[in-house]
């Protein structure tokens, strides 16, 4: 859908740019869609604005999206939390050397990292994907 600028091409070149960076990380995120949504709002042509029918269309699919990940985050804190006591193996890459970390989960931490779980007997922190096996004691 190509977007003309009423004022000139100043904002075609944000939204542009807008189009660029998201295409340069390969994946959408909250940030780059409003961003994308409001220059593109901001540089509708008055006299032929957008479907209103599309701008709620594309508002439906950010919520959808937004709640998954939502539901996606909660999961993988649960799933952690769920962990601790449990024995858990696993492989750990520090400083470009691979070694096995196995103990019992003592503590869970989530950040903007990821889940991050606290095994005793290490001073490595262990994310979900990097564990091998689980086992009760």
């Amino acid at each position: 859908m190509a977007i003309n600028s009423v004022n000139g091409g100043s904002g075609y070149s944000s939204l542009t740019d807008a189009t660029r960076q998201i295409a340069n990380t390969q994946q959408l995120g909250q940030d780059a869609f409003l961003k994308l949504l409001v220059t593109q709002l901001t540089n509708q042509d008055p006299l032929e604005p957008q479907d209103q029918s599309q701008f709620l269309a594309q508002l439906a699919q950010f919520s959808t999206v937004e709640g998954i990940n939502n539901i996606q985050t909660s999961q993988s804190r649960q799933q952690a939390a769920g962990l601790l006591g449990k024995t858990v193996d696993a492989m750990v890459v520090k400083d470009n050397t691979t070694h096995v970390v196995s103990g019992k989960v003592n503590s869970v931490r989530w950040d903007s990292d990821g889940v991050h779980l606290g095994v005793t007997g290490s001073t490595d922190e262990v994310t979900l994907d990097q564990l091998m096996q689980i086992r009760d004691n």
